[in-house]
């Protein structure tokens, strides 16, 4: 009969074993981002996000999976978000003081929560949420590549590993488009832009703002000379900064700008309006560049490249984005 020489450590391996056990049937480890081990359940079915971008990247990947908002969709919106539409509103962690309902929160009871861990204050945010008693994991968002990251971490959690290939493939290939179209752009000149934010156009976003993303990714140079004061952008201009700039091309966010300034003298004095070069950012289904800062940016970058550089892009861009983020959405029903 064979004996055991050290208990202790039969002991311990058998403690082991059965950790292991436990975990493969009531869950498993996850490692975030931020080389967290986080122990998530087997079969992840709603995940709530703490900030606006991430729960756009988890509506692009599957909206089923959405298990509460961060804000209300609009009309327009809805059938697009499909199933998500119908979610509670929780609220987020998105500058200026907003802060989730955690009540409600614990009522939705999402098997995971991601929160975008290289915000200020993120320490101060982990320790509130991990009060809850649901596994929280960290994800980066400084970036547009940071999209491959999260697309590949829904894959892990949902087990949908072809959807997240499909995703990071049209990432990789929007980020690409510098470089595939590198002799084009360099026989061009390069484009000066003025994004205009706010119902006055002087409110806008500095280098390095990741409000802007997109810009950096089309071929464009912010025409602007700033600082950035805080990530929540919108930084306050004046009209002779703008003047002294005098961009090639105005990218602006609101329709009531937009008309303000093919009226207003000043701004008419401006060679992008008196070209014609005043743009409306597309916010159809979400807006393409920011507000929030989302997955729409891939689109985003496409559609600054088609009117930076005209007849650069010859494909039907957004019917092939919406087939690929908006695969269920059906236009005679309006339903997913």
């Amino acid at each position: 009969m064979k004996t055991v020489s050290n208990p202790s450590a039969l002991l311990s391996r058998l403690t082991l074993l059965m950790l292991a056990a436990c975990i493969s049937l009531w869950g498993r480890v996850v490692t975030d981002d931020f080389n967290r081990s986080v122990e998530v359940p087997e079969t992840v079915r709603a995940i709530y996000s703490t900030h606006p971008p991430l729960t756009m990247s988890l509506l692009a990947f599957d909206p089923r999976l959405v298990a509460a908002l961060n804000f209300p969709f609009t009309d327009a919106q809805k059938p697009y978000a499909g199933a998500a539409a119908q979610r509670p509103v929780v609220g987020g962690f998105f500058g200026q003081g907003q802060t989730p309902n955690m009540e409600l929160l614990l009522q939705v009871k999402p098997d995971v929560i991601l929160m975008w861990g290289d915000m200020t204050g993120a320490d101060r945010i982990l320790a509130k949420l991990e009060k809850l008693g649901i596994p929280v994991l960290m994800v980066r968002n400084n970036t547009l590549s940071d999209l491959i990251g999260q697309f590949r971490l829904f894959g892990a959690l949902s087990g949908d590993t072809t959807r997240a290939q499909t995703l990071i493939r049209y990432t990789k290939e929007s980020l690409g488009l510098l470089e595939q179209y590198r002799t084009q752009l360099s026989a061009a000149k390069k484009v000066r832009y003025y994004f205009a934010e706010g119902l006055d156009g002087l409110s806008t976003e500095c280098p390095g703002s990741f409000h802007i993303r997109p810009f950096d990714f089309a071929g464009a140079q912010n025409a602007l000379v700033c600082t950035m004061s805080s990530n929540f952008g919108m930084e306050k201009v004046s009209m002779e900064s703008i003047m002294r700039a005098d961009p090639d091309v105005i990218v602006a966010m609101e329709p009531q700008f937009v008309a303000h300034a093919q009226t207003d003298p000043l701004w008419r004095s401006l060679r992008a309006v008196k070209t014609g070069r005043l743009l409306l950012v597309p916010a159809h289904p979400y807006n393409y560049i920011t507000r929030p800062p989302s997955f729409m940016r891939l689109m985003g970058i496409r559609w600054l490249m088609q009117q930076f550089y005209p007849g650069l892009l010859k494909e039907d861009e957004q019917a092939r984005f919406e087939a690929i983020f908006f695969p269920h959405y059906k236009e005679t029903d309006h339903a997913y």
